[in-house]
């Protein structure tokens, strides 16, 4: 019995040890996300360009889950965009909030400033529950739209997270 007491105690000094290894350590990220416009206001302005403000609502599924979080997240976003008179991108900001099935969040945000979004990047900057703390940026790319007036689109990124 006094054995088994042993083996218990080490055992779970062993776990607390290794979960506090873990804070500062990076950890790959991946996912796609599909993405569905719920408003947005255009407003013209005198040098012929418009800004933009959305608001969408999507779910963003991690394919890498090495963090050992829920992979399955719902995603609330304020975009600011700008547009060239010709429609182009000029630039592209996102503040996100990502929440899993336990209601646990984090904020992040996405930006780009060349038309076909080759330099998208997130960043995350913590959140609630067992994102506090958190941490994280990586490249995204996205997919295009999914029907045809544009307003549900999809999306991949890379990255990784660095934990509590």
């Amino acid at each position: 019995m006094r054995q088994i007491k042993k083996w218990v105690i080490v055992l779970a000094c062993s776990v607390f040890v290794s979960a506090s290894a873990l804070a500062g350590t990076a950890v790959p990220s991946a996912g796609h996300g599909l993405t569905s416009t719920t408003s947005s206001t255009a407003t013209p302005l005198a040098d012929g360009s418009t800004l933009m403000h959305q608001t969408s609502h999507g779910f963003w599924i991690e394919t890498t889950t090495e963090a050992g979080f829920p992979s399955e997240k719902s995603a609330d976003c304020n975009v600011t965009m700008l547009l060239s008179a010709e429609g182009a991108l000029v630039v592209y900001r996102s503040v996100c909030t990502a929440t899993d099935i336990d209601g646990d969040l984090f904020v992040g945000a996405i930006g780009a400033s060349k038309p076909d979004f080759s330099d998208c990047t997130w960043t995350i900057y913590g959140g609630t529950g067992k994102y506090a703390g958190l941490s994280g940026s990586g490249q995204c790319v996205g997919g295009g739209p999914i029907t045809k007036d544009g307003n549900h689109t999809k999306s991949t990124w890379t990255g990784e997270y660095v934990l509590p």
